[in-house]
């Protein structure tokens, strides 16, 4: 156990040194976020609006170290090298990672409640927080072993979420993925949730399809 420790920690120590500075990106989000919510005072009806941070803030920056550790992949001469490697450890990378942002929305839901009331945060939204962070993490993931390109990925992942919380997702015609109101569990919901749950999937399927032919065929 204390190996498995020790090699997970060091892990991170490898994402820290190969990121750098962009490592703490994330990091710097969650505190941000955490202050919006611990010290902003919010009216009565703006409450919810903490919810749509920790949703549209927070989460999105959930996939910024995964993509990051792919992106090594398709530095110039690397791809032959470490192809067997990340698409091995991609598993692995991806459980450490969920975890770690997991915490992350555990930290800044007790916050809120501790702030709130147990009451003001529906447990439909705290279970939506977990699909947010798959959607994220293998949004992230699937576009960086299509595109093969860590700015323009995450350009487009910003744009994204940018479009969807400026315009409480109703300006562009595709399925809307945040709950930007107090949730009622109704057919309109539920649809919502099967949707989410089958772009997670087809996600999940892309990035490893994309791996696998990474590790089989070097660029």
């Amino acid at each position: 156990m204390k190996d498995f420790i020790g090699t997970i920690y060091q892990s991170f120590q490898f994402d820290r040194k190969t990121m750098g500075l962009t490592f703490f990106i994330p990091i710097l989000v969650f505190i941000t976020a955490m202050l919006f919510i611990l010290f902003f005072p919010r009216e009565e009806g703006g409450i919810y609006n903490n919810v749509i941070i920790i949703q549209g803030v927070f989460i999105p920056f959930s996939c910024w170290w995964l993509m990051y550790r792919l992106s090594e992949l398709y530095e110039e001469g690397a791809q032959e090298t470490l192809a067997p490697y990340y698409a091995k450890r991609f598993p692995v990378d991806f459980i450490r990672y969920y975890i770690v942002n997991a915490i992350g929305v555990l930290l800044l839901s007790a916050a809120f409640v501790l702030k709130y009331g147990v009451a003001e945060l529906p447990l439909i939204n705290f279970l939506h927080f977990f699909l947010l962070l798959l959607f994220y993490l293998f949004l992230g993931t699937s576009l960086i072993v299509w595109i093969k390109n860590i700015e323009i990925a995450l350009t487009v992942v910003l744009i994204f979420t940018v479009l969807e919380v400026v315009t409480l997702g109703e300006y562009m015609p595709w399925p809307h993925i945040f709950l930007f109101q107090p949730p009622v569990w109704d057919p309109f919901l539920s649809a919502k949730f099967a949707i989410l749950s089958v772009t997670i999937a087809v996600l999940a399927s892309f990035t490893f399809v994309f791996l696998k032919r990474t590790d089989r065929k070097p660029a």
